[in-house]
């Protein structure tokens, strides 16, 4: 059973932080060189420093970031807790190209680690090995977690927001509002009862990894590592836990965004002989009107009434969408993948497209040789036009999809889902020796 406990944070010292806003960053994974610098510049105490380093498009150097850490724990900057608390966070955002507003909430405690594929903690996407080894050396320097793994937890989550009835109502130990204008908001929980209850309450569950597999695979691998090495090792030891957001998977707040691959380096490329290729099992029509809007707009496009994707033609500027044929036998087509993974919108961009049609290999689809990712459809759709091949702009992956895979025990490509918005980093970090 998946055990749920509170812990001592590490947080930026309110009596000298006054804009939180400006210390914080988004996950290290979606920051770009351009973001990078421009969170350096936003303060000097910006936690990008410490997850990224302070050379934009440069491996941190990890050593120097913890010691800069240690720094400011030593000058007030940072803070540590007396106490084991829960910290409960809130976001407040409205999805592109919309304006109905959204609220998600979740707790941020630490997880008693286990191996994936095996208990209650369920992976849903394969991982690359860069990220991992990069994490890896972090990890080892700073011995902590600087962010959370995001993740979901099953059954009803009415139970455990009632709990916090009162946390809600009192008055956040952070409130801001991010660069993107996205409402956060965190409490620290410090009573006793209702730390109690939190944990009871969340312990009987199955979790399931968002955003953060690299991380959450590197903890598996640094506990084995610190466990090998301890004189003294125990199942209690800190670096046996990771720090995590709870979030419950029924949430109304809860929302998947895709993520769109830009393919680009191709050598004799024709987009013509692409659409080509990919006609014999795919239906491909120019774009109806309304979503091609949407798209332009920078909404991405919906799930359409075949299992499929958009193509864009950066060359003629023109939107196509690729619908599977009727008559197309996924099981004999790709008798390799399991039911759930193959009918996944990104499994079919990944067989027929990338490893079919442009003849990609899964290492290089793993090291991400011709390929970029990107969240945002016109940022997407603008380095198309600067450097790209070829765009493909996936509809969201659905929850009973994700349900679906693990359910079976297998995961989906790297990049199948982008839950919205990213976990902030920089609101409390997790010391394994706490």
């Amino acid at each position: 059973m998946p055990d749920i406990q509170p812990f001592a944070g590490i947080r930026f010292n309110p009596e000298i932080i006054e804009d939180f806003s400006k210390i914080v960053a988004p996950p290290y994974d979606v920051i770009d060189p351009d973001d990078h610098a421009e969170l350096l510049a936003r303060d000097p105490h910006n936690v990008v420093r410490l997850i990224l380093g302070s050379e934009p498009g440069n491996p941190g150097d990890y050593e120097k970031e913890a010691a800069l850490m240690a720094k400011w724990l030593a000058e007030g900057i940072l803070v540590r807790d007396q106490a084991p608390h829960y910290y409960l966070i809130e976001d407040t955002f409205s999805l592109p190209g919309e304006s109905d507003h959204y609220r998600r909430w979740g707790i941020i405690g630490r997880v008693r680690l286990e191996p994936l594929d095996t208990g209650r903690i369920h992976p849903h996407e394969r991982t690359h090995q860069g990220p991992k080894e990069d994490r890896l050396r972090l990890m080892k320097v700073f011995n902590g977690n600087l962010s959370q793994v995001f993740s979901l937890f099953d059954g009803d989550a009415t139970i455990v927001k009632e709990t916090l009835a009162e946390t809600f109502a009192s008055k956040p130990d952070i409130d801001i509002q991010d660069k993107d204008g996205i409402g956060r908001k965190m409490w620290v929980i410090e009573d006793p009862v209702t730390i109690e209850k939190i944990s009871e309450l969340l312990g009987d569950r199955d979790y399931y990894i968002a955003d953060g597999h690299h991380r959450y695979e590197t903890a598996v691998t640094y506990a084995e590592l610190m466990a090998d090495s301890d004189e003294d090792p125990g199942p209690d030891k800190g670096y046996n836990f990771l720090m995590m957001a709870l979030v419950g998977m029924e949430d109304p707040g809860l929302a998947i965004l895709p993520t769109h691959r830009l393919l680009y380096g191709f050598e004799d490329f024709d987009f013509s002989a692409l659409k080509s290729c990919l006609s014999e099992h795919f239906h491909i029509d120019v774009i109806e009107p309304s979503m091609e809007k949407r798209i332009r707009n920078g909404t991405p496009p919906s799930r359409m009434s075949r299992r499929g994707f958009v193509l864009y033609c950066p060359g003629s500027d023109r939107l196509f969408t690729a619908r599977l044929r009727e008559d197309v036998d996924l099981a004999k087509e790709a008798p390799d993948l399991s039911g759930p993974v193959r009918k996944l919108d990104v499994s079919l961009a990944e067989r027929f497209l990338m490893m079919g049609c442009l003849d990609m290999t899964p290492e290089q689809i793993s090291h991400q040789e011709h390929l970029e990712y990107h969240k945002d459809v016109g940022r997407a759709m603008e380095k198309a036009r600067a450097e790209g091949q070829v765009l493909v702009l996936m509809p969201a992956t659905g929850m009973s999809d994700l349900v679906a895979v693990t359910s079976v025990r297998e995961r989906m490509p790297q990049k199948s889902t982008f839950f919205y918005p990213k976990l902030l980093t920089g609101l409390v970090f997790y010391d394994h020796g706490s």
